[in-house]
């Protein structure tokens, strides 16, 4: 994966979730709704990281590993879990997709000046947040399909 540099708005409010032992940050801008426990339905031959898919607003909706798109296999999701429902940018109609994470901690108001982090285009590297580590997870970099914006089509994380 190409490294690179993301910037995130230290002045903001973070979503603290968990993913196995590990913890991500979730701007808050870009989340729709947090439900728990959502049904997730398997989908045979699905794309890497790919849930399943649930029902949300009457509607199909995508749900994608957190863990798995940072680069962890982690244990088999569940048929319930926690999902944050993310809107994704680059297109004229809002369109989501769920991330599975196993729980959900707080809102966090990170402090300090806003600074850049190195990351491997999705994730940064870990800064402490409330005694915790954690990484910044980069809902812009995705698309509808799961993948990094500007990877070949058809490669997903």
């Amino acid at each position: 994966m190409e490294r690179g540099l993301i910037s995130e708005e230290r002045t903001g409010k973070a979503l603290v979730v968990r993913c196995g032992s590990e913890f991500f940050l979730l701007k808050t801008d870009s989340i729709r709704r947090i439900v728990d426990p959502m049904v997730i339905h398997p989908v045979p031959f699905a794309v890497k990281n790919l849930l399943g898919l649930a029902r949300f607003g009457g509607e199909p909706l995508s749900v994608f590993s957190l863990q798995g798109m940072a680069g962890d296999a982690g244990a088999l999701p569940l048929k319930r879990m926690t999902v944050v429902v993310v809107d994704i940018e680059g297109s004229d109609a809002p369109q989501r997709l769920g991330l599975g994470v196993d729980e959900v901690l707080e809102i966090a108001s990170p402090e300090g000046p806003g600074e850049e982090r190195r990351s491997t285009g999705i994730i940064s590297e870990p800064i402490e947040i409330n005694g915790k580590q954690a990484r910044w997870f980069n809902v812009r970099a995705l698309n509808t399909q799961g993948s990094i914006k500007g990877q070949r089509k058809g490669v997903t994380v």
